[in-house]
């Protein structure tokens, strides 16, 4: 039997993660999360000379995208356009569970 190991992160509001760090988690390259920032898609909480910083919840909106690139075999263009519909679910969800 195999086991497979998992990452386990606990996240809340004040945990950052670095460029680096994100691009190791999410198996996106850096070039297409520059392309994210660049874009305005990708907006970093903090920006300390040529590093940026995240917050935590992008995390997960960022994992989603890379499995939904390596699924569906997404081009650097279409990426912006799932983060952007990903981000918008996550704010309606956190509307919803506030009413």
């Amino acid at each position: 039997m195999q086991i497979e190991h998992s990452e386990l992160l606990w996240l809340d509001e004040r945990y950052e993660v670095s460029l680096d760090e994100l691009a190791e988690l999410s198996a996106l390259s850096q070039e297409e999360l520059h392309q994210l920032v660049d874009s305005g898609v990708l907006t970093p909480s903090k920006h300390r000379g040529s590093n940026y910083f995240f917050n935590s919840h992008c995390l997960v909106s960022i994992r989603k995208l890379s499995r939904l690139k390596q699924d569906f075999d997404l081009d650097a263009n279409a990426l912006w356009l799932v983060l952007a519909f990903l981000e918008r679910i996550r704010m309606l969800e956190q509307q919803l569970s506030k009413i």
